[in-house]
C-alpha cells in the first residue's frame, strides 16, 4: 500500500502491480463497501494530514475508487434490436 500511494500521490514509480485484477478476485466485495471505505479513507486523511493535503488524498481515492468500481461491477445489457443502425 505504501508504495501505491507513494505511486499515486508523489509519482514515485514503485508500484508496479494492477489494482484491477487484484480488487476482482475479491469475490465478496459490493458496490456499497466502496462507500464505507472511502468514509474511512476520507475521516483518517482529515485526521493524519492539513485540509489541502487530505483534500488530494480523498480526490485521488475518489477516482480510484470510481475507476474500480466500473470494472468490478460495470456490465452492458444486450444491446437492444435495431440499435446502431
Amino acid at each position: 500500500m505504501t508504495d501505491f500511494w507513494c505511486s499515486v500521490i508523489l509519482k514515485s514509480g514503485d508500484y508496479h502491480g494492477r489494482p484491477v485484477p487484484a480488487h476482482l478476485k475479491l469475490k465478496d466485495v459490493t458496490e456499497a463497501d466502496f462507500d464505507i471505505w472511502q468514509a474511512l479513507f476520507g475521516q483518517t486523511s482529515a485526521e493524519l494530514f492539513a485540509p489541502e493535503t487530505a483534500a488530494v488524498f480523498v480526490d485521488r481515492a475518489e477516482r480510484i475508487a470510481a475507476s474500480l468500481k466500473l470494472a468490478m461491477f460495470f456490465r452492458l445489457g444486450p444491446a437492444a434490436p435495431g440499435a446502431g443502425q
